[in-house]
C-alpha cells in the first residue's frame, strides 16, 4: 500500500480522478443497497460460489433461495470470493465495487500518457463504469487486470504480467486475449511459461477444499453449462446486431473464427512492434474485440470496449473524422443506457436492434485500418525500455510511466 500511495502522489494532477471514482462508487453502491428492491443479485451469486465450494455443492445449479440466475464462472473464481463471503454483505459489495472501479484507474495511471490524456480516459469510461458498478459486475476488474497485463509486458516483467492476467482468465476466458501483446515483445516464451505454470496451480487450487474428484465434477458441470447456456435477450454483440438488425443468423463460432482472423491480421506488421503507440493501438483493438465478438456481452460489459475507444483516440492522429468517431461512440454506446435517451427510443429501437454495439463495430474496423496502414499518431515514440531512471528501477514491479 505504501508503494501504491507513493505512485499516486507522483501524479498529483490525477488525484482528483481517484477521489471522483471513490465518491461515485460509494454513492452508487449505497443507493443500490438501500433504495432498490433487489440490490446486487450478481454479488450474491459471486459470494455464494465460495459457500458452494466449501459445501462441495454444484455451483452451476439454480439456488432460488439465495439468488436468481446461474453462476457461470470458472470454479477457481470461488476462491477469489472467499473474503467477501465472510464480510457483511453491505461492506463486501462496497469493497468489491471499489476494486472494480479503482483498479482500472490505477492501470490508466500507469500508462505512458500525459495527465490530461489520463483524465480524458477516466472520464470517458465513467458512465459505463457506473452501469457496471450498479450491477456489481466484474467488468471493471477485468479491464484493470487486462490493462495491467499490458503495463507489465511493457516493463518486460512477464511474471507480473502472468500474475495479473490469469485471475482475469479464470473469471472470464476472454481476458487471455491481452496475451497477444506478449508476442509484440522480444521474448514471449517466459510469459507463456509462467502463464502455464501459474494457470495449472490456480486451476487446481479449489481441490484443496473439495478434492480432485469434486473439482473434476465442477469443471464438467461448468463446461456443460457453457455449452448449453443461451445468450441473454438483452445481449449486445456483433452476432446480436447481425441477427436483429440485418436478419443474418449464423452460429456464434462463425463470428468468433472470423473475428479472430481479423484480430490477428495486424500482427503481420512486424516492423511496427517496437512502436509504443502501435502497441497501445493494438491493445485498444483487443479491448473492443473481446466485447463485440462476445455473444454474451451485456450492457455493463461495454466499459471494456469504451476503454478501447478512449485508448485508440489517445494513440491515434487527431483529426475531425476521429473526433467525430469518438463522439459517436460516446453518445450511441456510452449514453444509450441512460435517461438521456427517451424510454421509448431505448425500448423500441436501441434494445431491439442492438444499436449499442454498432459504433464499436465501426470503431473496430477503423482501428484495424490504423494498425495495418500505420496511420496513428504521427509523433510516435519508439520503445525506450532500456533507458529507465533509477526511480523507475526502484518501482519496476508497479510502474510503467
Amino acid at each position: 500500500m505504501t508503494k501504491v500511495k507513493r505512485i499516486i502522489d507522483k501524479n498529483p494532477g490525477f488525484k482528483a480522478i481517484y477521489l471522483l471514482y471513490f465518491a461515485v462508487v460509494l454513492l452508487a453502491s449505497l443507493h443500490k443497497l438501500y433504495f432498490t428492491e433487489t440490490p446486487f443479485n450478481n454479488f450474491e451469486i459471486f459470494r455464494y460460489s465460495f459457500y458452494h465450494l466449501l459445501q462441495n455443492n454444484d455451483p452451476y445449479l439454480a439456488y432460488p433461495e439465495f439468488y436468481f440466475d446461474l453462476f457461470k464462472y470458472n470454479p477457481s473464481f470461488a476462491l477469489l470470493m472467499a473474503p467477501f463471503w465472510h464480510l457483511p454483505k453491505s461492506i463486501g459489495v462496497i469493497i468489491w465495487n471499489l476494486i472494480n472501479a479503482l483498479l482500472p484507474v490505477f492501470a490508466i495511471d500507469r500508462l505512458k500518457l500525459e495527465t490530461k490524456e489520463k483524465v480524458f480516459f477516466s472520464l470517458f469510461i465513467l458512465i459505463e463504469m457506473i452501469t457496471s458498478i450498479q450491477n456489481a459486475q466484474s467488468n471493471g476488474l477485468m479491464l484493470g487486470l487486462m490493462m495491467l497485463t499490458f503495463v507489465f509486458l511493457e516493463k518486460n516483467k512477464p511474471l507480473y504480467a502472468a500474475i495479473v492476467m490469469l485471475p482475469g482468465f479464470f473469471i472470464k476466458l476472454f481476458a487471455a486475449g491481452v496475451s497477444l501483446i506478449a508476442f509484440l515483445k522480444p521474448a514471449p516464451k517466459t510469459f507463456i511459461l509462467w502463464s502455464i505454470i501459474l494457470g495449472v496451480l490456480i486451476g487446481l487450487a479449489p481441490a484443496m477444499f473439495i478434492g480432485f474428484d469434486g473439482l473434476l465434477h465442477q469443471y464438467q458441470s461448468w463446461l456443460k453449462l457453457l455449452a448449453t447456456d443461451k445468450a441473454h435477450e438483452l445481449n449486445y454483440s456483433l452476432m446480436t446486431f447481425a441477427e436483429r438488425s440485418l436478419g443474418i443468423i449464423l452460429p456464434h463460432y462463425f463470428y468468433l473464427a472470423g473475428g479472430l482472423i481479423l484480430l490477428l491480421l495486424p500482427l503481420i506488421k512486424i516492423n511496427n512492434y517496437k512502436n509504443t503507440n502501435w502497441r497501445m493501438t493494438y491493445l485498444s483493438a483487443i479491448l473492443v474485440w473481446v466485447v463485440i465478438f462476445n455473444h454474451k456481452a451485456e450492457s455493463p460489459t461495454f466499459v471494456i470496449a469504451m476503454a478501447g475507444a478512449a485508448l485508440w483516440f489517445i494513440a491515434s492522429g487527431k483529426n475531425y473524422f476521429r473526433l467525430s468517431m469518438i463522439i459517436i461512440v460516446f453518445i450511441f454506446t456510452g449514453l444509450t443506457a441512460t435517461d438521456l435517451f427517451p424510454y421509448e427510443i431505448r425500448e423500441n429501437f436501441i434494445k431491439p436492434f442492438a444499436i449499442k454495439v454498432l459504433p464499436c463495430i465501426m470503431l473496430f474496423i477503423f482501428i484495424l485500418f490504423d494498425l495495418l496502414s500505420g496511420n496513428f499518431s504521427g509523433q510516435v515514440q519508439n520503445d525506450d525500455l532500456g533507458q529507465k531512471t533509477a526511480d523507475e528501477n526502484e518501482n519496476a514491479d508497479l510502474i510503467y510511466k
